[in-house]
């Protein structure tokens, strides 16, 4: 049975929330009664995720301004407010060295990851700053706080999302608005599926097993109802002084 965390009747909106984090996070925050937007490109999947979770879908490319700014006025025309934001949408692009990367390729990891984010915040907090009150919780990464051969996009957009997080974080406190990030490391997610197979297409089993055996917690991947766990909780009053943090989710595989 999930912890209750007096979320009953919150706007929450969630973005990604198709797939992975955000659907695993719309789910509990169901549980937990509260009001649901529901925002990804996949308009396929959004749909198959409002029809069992309820809630708003609203079908939004979070690269795009004009799409972030759509979303976030849809849920005030909606529901008069935005209490909770899981700003989680995010793509791991093509994995090479740096010297084989194009612009477009940076570009196009940065388009979502970074300027997302940033958009996603901006409009957010538009909304929360005269309410006086909120909570966002931005999708970062292990990523955020290492470096690795062949993912410098990737990389680079989720050492920004970190650097957004504390940056929001200040300017969000003195409105009683509370920002951190979360950081998984190796998930059983799509994205995750995909990286065992660009680093090895013939043997991306093989791949899985190997990362899994790295992790010193369990051996194992993690599952996205893990990160929600913890989302959850940063939403919740249970984390009232808790701001412009990461929260590490990888099985202690950075504590060394």
């Amino acid at each position: 049975m999930s912890v209750r965390y007096g979320l009953d009747g919150q706007v929450a909106v969630i973005t990604g929330a198709a797939n992975g984090f955000g659907l695993a996070v719309a789910q509990r925050l169901a549980d937990e009664g509260a009001r649901l937007v529901l925002v990804d490109r996949d308009a396929d999947g959004l749909r198959a995720a409002a029809e069992k979770l309820g809630g708003l879908a609203v079908v939004a490319d979070v690269s795009q301004e004009s799409e972030v700014d759509g979303y976030v006025q849809e849920a005030v025309n909606a529901h008069g407010r935005i209490d909770l934001f899981f700003n989680n949408a995010g793509i791991e692009g093509r994995m090479a060295p740096m010297t084989e990367l194009s612009v477009e390729d940076f570009d196009r990891v940065w388009r979502v990851n970074g300027r997302g984010v940033f958009m996603g915040l901006r409009a957010v907090l538009k909304v929360m700053k005269p309410q006086g009150s909120g909570v966002i919780v931005n999708t970062a990464s292990m990523a955020a706080i290492k470096g690795a051969a062949t993912f410098s996009p990737y990389i680079a957009s989720k050492h920004a999302v970190l650097g957004l997080t504390k940056s929001a974080a200040l300017e969000g406190a003195p409105y009683g608005i509370r920002i951190n990030c979360v950081a998984p490391g190796h998930f059983d997610t799509r994205m995750g599926r995909d990286l065992t197979h660009q680093i090895n297409p013939d043997d991306p089993d093989g791949v899985f097993r190997a990362v899994s055996e790295s992790v010193p917690y369990g051996k194992r991947y993690g599952t996205a109802a893990e990160v929600a766990n913890v989302v959850l909780w940063l939403f919740s009053d249970e984390s009232e002084y808790v701001s412009g943090a990461l929260h590490l989710i990888d099985g202690a595989l950075n504590a060394g």
